[in-house]
């Protein structure tokens, strides 16, 4: 079976397993587990931040961060169709108690015009805007990078009007391959960012949230209310994380490479529709609509011919690819699409 549903399905290497099996285990709730500490600190390094910790998920990340940065009884602005607002329970209003004021995200960034329009019309209505989200790559934009200077003209919105600024970096590292910038330049406007582990990096799971020492220091203490603080032997799956940082990077290249691959040759099927130029990093966003058959019928047809898809709306299937997915499987892919149509 071919699995393009989500990179979160990319095994850990043999350098990994190994990795984890000899990694010495200390304390992380008090600072004593020394992968962890090296993990953090290699995080921290790479995002351009003072200071990182570790959480259990990339959505546990984002939630520490918006019970850091924002204020209860305040405004977040953000996109609706962002992961933090379509995948996340609605977290920032049930347990940050933020109101979320939604504004679109062409090509993955809100404008800083629309974030401007967001903030004035909230405090004419007399509420504050403590926050505002962004999302990179973005997920339901089809992983689209997002450039450093989109990011910074948003971040400089939010700033001058004192919100302060969460990036949810889940596939940050695909994006810093993609347009060839260190992850620092993606980061440097914002105030926290959470990245993931466990995706096309391939270690077991794991995210890291990052930003000042001061931030990093309160998100320690958000971390316990949510049950997120303690994860007991926690130096294993830092073991992985740490090769994560230091040997998986680069090969992301294969992923997003592979991805414009499949979109290649999608986008030559009668009955697809796709826009190439949005397929940036590893992921590929496919619409049915022309095909006049529904998403759940396509993916239906599709795991009989061995791929699986996700499904993102009546028509349209997500393909991600990753470490398991090579030339052959694209091309079997394609081969698939085409007999299923």
């Amino acid at each position: 079976m071919i699995d393009l549903r989500t990179d979160a399905l990319s095994r850990p290497t043999d350098e990994m397993w190994a990795a984890m099996r000899g990694a010495e285990v200390g304390w992380a709730y008090l600072g004593e587990d020394p992968s962890v500490s090296e993990l953090e600190r290699l995080a921290a390094a790479l995002l351009g931040k003072e200071a990182a910790v570790l959480l259990p998920t990339c959505t546990a990340a984002n939630l520490v961060a918006l019970m850091t940065l924002g204020e209860p009884g305040t405004q977040m602005v953000l996109d609706p169709t962002s992961h933090i607002a379509t995948s996340e329970a609605r977290g920032f209003e049930e347990v940050c108690r933020l109101a979320g004021a939604f504004v679109e995200a062409p090509a993955g960034c809100p404008e800083p015009t629309t974030i401007e329009e967001a903030i004035q019309e909230s405090r004419r209505a007399g509420l504050r805007t403590s926050l505002v989200c962004l999302e990179n790559s973005h997920n339901n934009a089809g992983g689209i990078a997002v450039t450093p200077a989109r990011t910074a003209a948003a971040a400089t919105v939010a700033h001058r009007h004192g919100a302060a600024v969460h990036l949810d970096g889940a596939r940050l590292f695909n994006v810093a391959v993609a347009l060839r910038v260190p992850l620092a330049r993606l980061t440097e406007a914002v105030d926290t960012v959470s990245a993931s582990l466990g995706k096309g990096l391939c270690a077991p799971g794991g995210a890291l949230l990052a930003g000042s020492r001061p931030i990093i220091d309160r998100a320690r203490l958000n971390m316990r209310k949510i049950g997120a603080a303690s994860i007991h032997k926690a130096g294993i799956a830092a073991a992985a994380g740490i090769l994560a940082l230091t040997s998986m990077i680069d090969r992301l290249e294969d992923d997003n490479r592979r991805a414009r691959m499949l979109a290649t040759g999608l986008a030559a099927q009668a009955g697809l529709h796709l826009d190439i130029e949005s397929v940036q990093t590893n992921i590929v966003l496919v619409d049915a609509t022309p095909s006049g058959l529904r998403a759940d019928t396509l993916l239906e047809r599709l795991a009989q011919r061995g791929v699986l898809g996700l499904r993102r709306s009546d028509s349209r299937i997500r393909f991600v690819t990753h470490r398991l997915i090579g030339d052959g499987e694209v091309t079997r892919t394609v081969a698939a699409v085409a007999g299923s149509l």
